[in-house]
Order: C-alpha cells, then structure tokens, then sequence
C-alpha cells in the first residue's frame, strides 16, 4: 500500500496543492530502521512569555516587538528547564474573534515536550528509494517558560524527508492546555 499524502496544512504552506507519496509499514520492499534526526542550528529564539492578545496573537521577540517567525526556532539550550509552557491561538468567525493564551505546568508533560525536542533518533520506515512528499510541516509554535521567566520557542528536529519528528507533534497536539487569558473582539 502506498498512501497519498494531501495535507490542508501542507497546501497552505506551500501556496499551491502538493501531492507525494511516502511508504506505509507494510510496504514490502522496505524496512524500519533507526535514523539520526537532523536537529535545528539557528540560534535560540527567546520571546517574551505571554501572547499579544490581539487579532493575529503571537508572541513578541524579547528584543522587540516583531512577532516570531515560523519556524525560526533553535534548538533549547542546555540546562533550560521549563516551569510552562505557553501557545496563542486565534478562534472565531465573520462576527467575532477570540485570541488566547494557553498554557501547559505539569512536570512531567514538559519533561516529555523537552525530551520530544531533544530527539535524535527516530525509526522510519525505509528503503533504497526514498520518495518524500511535496508538502512544508511548519513547526508548533510553543513558547517554554523557565523559573526566572526567560522563553524560547524551539525547533523541531525533523527526520527523513524533513517532516517533524512524532514525539514532538504528539507532546505539543495531546498535552492538557489549559485556557489562563483571552480577549473577544466583535466586529
């Protein structure tokens, strides 16, 4: 079986509708093996640790007050220990918008994001021809907040055909975030 891959996300990444193949578990011919990840290299991005609260929420740079790019995260510094962390959202229809800011202080879920960040190995399914999707995966936009209120969002690693690593899409999409601000705006 191979199945193809269409992702909404993908398309509105990339401007266009972008069709690829990527081989299923069983597909004979191929194996699983352990992978090295590549890990990102830029610099880390620190921010400041709450959202903007305004149409478009995003969080602001420590530096200044352009909004964080996509994707422009480093990796987490070593010795960065996390006490929360936080992601803005922006909800709503023709009548209304909602921005909020959610935010994740179990030890233990971010033990679990930090590690899912720090991943340098992945297994994937392989074989002798790779054949990758032509999609972009945008990396999740999740500031971590340590104890003396530095933040940094960081980088996925990403593993063959550049796509996020699991363990990072599943620590930020099945963490408990919980809602502590928001602002509606009717228009």
């Amino acid at each position: 079986m191979v199945p193809v891959a269409l992702g909404a996300a993908g398309m509105a990444a990339v401007g266009g509708m972008a069709v690829g193949v990527r081989y299923a578990p069983d597909y004979p011919g191929g194996h699983w093996a352990t992978v090295a990840t590549r890990m990102p290299t830029g610099s880390p991005v620190y921010v400041k640790p709450e959202c903007t609260l305004t149409l478009g929420n995003a969080f602001e740079s420590a530096t200044g007050s352009a909004p964080v790019p996509m994707g422009a995260g480093g990796p987490i510094p070593p010795g960065f220990t996390p006490v929360r962390a936080v992601r803005c959202g922006v909800y709503g229809d023709s009548s209304s918008q909602t921005a909020t800011q959610s935010e994740v202080r179990d030890p233990g879920v971010l033990k679990a994001m930090v590690d899912a960040y720090r991943t340098t190995h992945v297994r994937e399914h392989v074989n002798g021809l790779q054949i990758c999707p032509a999609i972009a995966e945008l990396d999740p936009i999740v500031a971590l907040v340590d104890a003396h209120g530095v933040a940094i969002v960081p980088g996925a690693p990403r593993a063959v055909c550049d796509f996020i690593v699991p363990a990072v899409i599943s620590a930020t999409r099945d963490a408990v975030w919980t809602v502590t601000e928001s602002v509606t705006v009717h228009g």
